[in-house]
This record gives C-alpha cells, sequence and structure tokens, in this order.
C-alpha cells in the first residue's frame, strides 16, 4: 500500500513538476537567475508533499484494526465472590469475579456467548478452601506502583484433575482471537516443579479446547539442570475420553529465560484452519517465544478457553494475574507485540 501511495504521489510529482517548468521556461522567460530560484522553491514543495503523503499513509497503517473486545484490571469496583459448590454429586466448585474498574467493561468476562468464571476443580464434597484460594490483593504491580491483582493458589492436589482455571465455558467460536496481561510467578518455581530428571516437572498457565478433538496448551517445563523453560504443543487432548493420545506439534524455548518472582507481560494470537496458514503466535515481554504456523483445527470448534489457570502436579504452586485485554485480532500490528 505504502508503494503504491510513494508512486501515485511520485507520478503527479513529475507531471506538476514537468509543467511547471515549461510554463516558466516557454511562457514566462525568465532570466536564469529568477528561473533557479523558481526551481529550488518548486523542489522543496514536491518533497514536502512526498514526505507528508508518507507520514499520513504511515499514522493510518498505524491505527488498530482490530476491535476490543475486553479490558480490565482488578482496581476498585472488582470483587470476587465466594466459592460455590455445585453439590455433593455435581462434582466441581465455582466462584465467580464481578465489577468493573472501567467505563467500558465489566466482569464476569462475556466472550462468544459465554461468561467467565473460576472453575475450582476440587469435589464438591470436600471444603474446596482447603485446597485452592483466589483472591484480590493489594500489590506491586508490573510498573512498580500499587495495584491490586488476583493471586490464585492451588495448596495441595485432591485429585490429579486439582487445578484452577479461570474458564470460558460452552463458548461458540467466533473467530481470531488475542490475549495479553501480565502474570507474576513465585520465586521458588523450580523447586517447585522439581527435578525433570525424576519425573515431569511441569505447569500450565493457559489453554483452549474444542468441543472433541483438539487442545492448545501452554507449559513451563523443568529441564534435567531443574531450569524452567517455555513449552506450548496442539494435540487431541480436548475431551477425557479421548483412546490414543496424539500431538499434533509443539514448539519450545529455552533460550528465553522464565521469569521468576517478577511481573511479565503474556500475549498470544491464535488463527484456526485445517489448512497451512493456520497460526499459534506466543510472545514474552515483547519477545516470541512460539510462533507456529500450520493446521490448527480438525473439524471441532473452540468451546473452552482458560484464559489463565494453576494447574500442575506439583504444589504449593501460586500465581497473580492482572490488566488483562482481549482483541479479535493484532491490535498493535500484524505479528507485532504491544509490550
Amino acid at each position: 500500500m505504502l508503494r503504491m501511495v510513494l508512486f501515485v504521489n511520485g507520478l503527479m510529482a513529475f507531471i506538476w513538476f514537468s509543467l511547471i517548468i515549461f510554463y516558466y521556461y516557454y511562457i514566462k522567460k525568465l532570466t536564469l537567475v529568477e528561473y533557479n530560484l523558481a526551481m529550488k522553491n518548486i523542489i522543496k514543495i514536491v518533497i514536502l508533499l512526498l514526505l507528508n503523503a508518507c507520514d499520513s499513509n504511515s499514522s493510518s497503517s498505524d491505527k488498530p484494526t482490530s476491535k476490543l473486545l475486553f479490558k480490565s484490571g482488578f482496581e476498585s469496583g472488582v470483587y470476587l465472590d465466594e466459592a460455590f459448590s455445585e453439590g455433593k454429586d455435581e462434582g466441581t466448585w465455582r466462584q465467580i469475579v464481578r465489577g468493573s474498574d472501567n467505563d467500558a467493561f465489566s466482569w464476569p468476562i462475556k466472550l462468544w456467548g459465554s461468561k467467565g468464571e473460576f472453575q475450582v476443580l476440587v469435589s464438591g464434597s470436600v471444603d474446596a478452601k482447603k485446597y485452592i484460594e483466589n483472591r484480590i490483593v493489594d500489590t506491586l504491580g508490573h510498573d512498580d506502583k500499587p495495584t491490586k491483582a488476583m493471586r490464585s493458589e492451588v495448596f495441595k492436589a485432591e485429585e490429579l484433575w486439582t487445578q484452577d482455571p479461570y474458564i470460558l465455558m460452552d463458548a461458540k467460536e467466533k473467530g481470531d482471537l488475542y490475549v495479553k496481561y501480565w502474570l507474576k510467578l513465585p520465586k521458588n518455581l523450580a523447586k517447585v516443579l522439581g527435578d525433570g530428571t525424576k519425573d515431569d516437572g511441569w505447569c500450565t498457565f493457559f489453554e483452549w479446547k474444542t468441543v472433541k478433538d483438539y487442545r492448545v496448551a501452554v507449559y513451563i517445563y523443568n529441564d534435567k539442570n531443574n531450569k524452567p523453560y517455555w513449552y506450548v504443543h496442539g494435540d487431541n487432548v480436548a475431551d477425557p475420553d479421548y483412546s490414543v493420545y496424539k500431538e499434533f506439534w509443539h514448539k519450545e524455548n529455552r533460550s528465553l529465560p522464565v521469569p521468576e518472582d517478577d511481573w511479565f507481560m503474556v500475549e498470544f494470537f491464535w488463527h484456526r484452519s485445517t489448512k497451512n496458514d493456520g497460526r499459534f503466535w506466543w510472545s514474552v515481554n515483547g519477545v516470541v517465544v512460539a510462533d507456529y504456523h500450520g493446521a490448527t483445527k480438525i473439524s471441532d470448534p473452540i468451546d473452552r478457553i482458560m484464559l489463565f489457570t494453576v494447574y500442575s502436579e506439583k504444589y504449593p504452586l501460586y500465581q497473580l494475574v492482572d490488566d488483562i485485554e482481549i482483541w479479535d485480532g493484532f491490535p498493535c500490528g500484524e505479528g507485532k507485540s504491544c509490550y
């Protein structure tokens, strides 16, 4: 687009320049000194016109074409209900964030026909507070200024599936999504996850699933030197009744350090397709962790998004989350981080 604008403006400038030369040289019949002075002024005007055209095009192309779907932190006006059980025979507990800290959006998150909530995954027959706690806390934010953030912790596991996702359940997929928020993990993360030589030291903090055939999950793993690293994959664990496990693709990043006891910004974008134009993009503090291009869909639509979660086989484990944004595409330019 920029090349086209430059070409058109350059062509117009050339035409005007030629007409002006013809007019002054052949009709007005200026002296050589007058002619040279006139040409210098005309050249300055043409250059200014071209620069203005470039600036106008650059400004318009920098404007986000994506739509903001949700934006909020956990400041005054946002509050958390008490967790409640679905009943002893119904399985799990639930907990809902409500209120607003801005004029545009409010909790719970409403997206794709779904309303977000914490799915406090312990049995309905036990006291959830003994296993999981969510609370809004006063802390120092990513800019070192006082803020309020969501603190989620799993103290211990009741079952292997014990976890604490903020989930958009029964969603009806409507297209691309971009998600951004700030995250803080404990300073003893590597110690909690354990030595990867003895077992799988891992935790996950973001996932989405389709009805039955596809999942994308973002992990932190521990290597043999007890050093955490990033990992993401697409597999078929969307339904607990999958027959044979299949990993469709994976990406790992061992060069970018995993921050412990420090805020970092995560960004995710995905475009679903059964063809090679599918994409899953993930960035941490503006650095691309993984950028997968290829099929991201079999047939089923996404119906669950675990926007942030505490899930591992090693506890106790906690995290802090703040300043969440959801868009229907890259807000800062295609493939560009907003860090």
